[in-house]
């Protein structure tokens, strides 16, 4: 139960240092003022383009690339806040900063797992997923509009961590599997 609680301690400080950062609106209304491509030197605009960030004033740090099949261990509270524990495998592909991809899940009946992912079964959740650098944010692809279901992962060293944002406290840890078409 320990190990579980430093866990969720230490995503719940990844996700709030990845939150500290102003948007160009929250700073535009915290200065009263307008920040746009002028911004920019001539020979910034370009790079911005081809970095994906036409309306940020500071470089991001390079798109890790989330393709490829991952597996590993979810870990949960179920029922009495008794610990749950089982498999997961997601399947991603990126292109860009964008992606998609299915998450499939064993055993959450009884754990505080997301409703669309407790219904998916074997089918397995289809995902959206936007990359900001070593961070990713995954919707459910045709999920409720007014309430969707929201994953937050992070990659630190080669691994994927996550968490369903605003749910109850899941933790997903993921390692890439090899691809095997390569070895032959």
């Amino acid at each position: 139960m320990d190990n579980l609680r430093w866990w969720l301690l230490l995503l719940a400080a990844v996700m709030f240092s990845m939150s500290g950062c102003a948007s160009k609106e929250q700073w535009s209304e915290r200065t009263g003022g307008d920040i746009d491509s002028r911004a920019f030197t001539a020979p910034d605009q370009p790079n911005a383009s081809k970095e994906d960030r036409p309306g940020d004033l500071v470089a991001v740090s390079p798109t890790a690339d989330f393709s490829g099949n991952w597996e590993g261990t979810w870990k949960g509270l179920g029922l009495f806040d008794s610990l749950r524990t089982s498999s997961v495998r997601m399947t991603l592909v990126q292109s860009g900063v964008l992606g998609a991809g299915r998450l499939y899940m064993s055993d959450t009946i009884a754990a505080g797992v997301p409703w669309p992912i407790r219904c998916a079964g074997s089918a397995g959740v289809g995902l959206g997923y936007r990359v900001r650098g070593a961070d990713a944010e995954m919707r459910e692809a045709h999920g409720d509009p007014g309430s969707p279901m929201v994953l937050a992962f992070t990659m630190v060293d080669g691994r994927l961590i996550g968490t369903v944002v605003g749910g109850s406290p899941v933790v997903i840890t993921l390692t890439k599997v090899p691809d095997q078409s390569a070895a032959r």
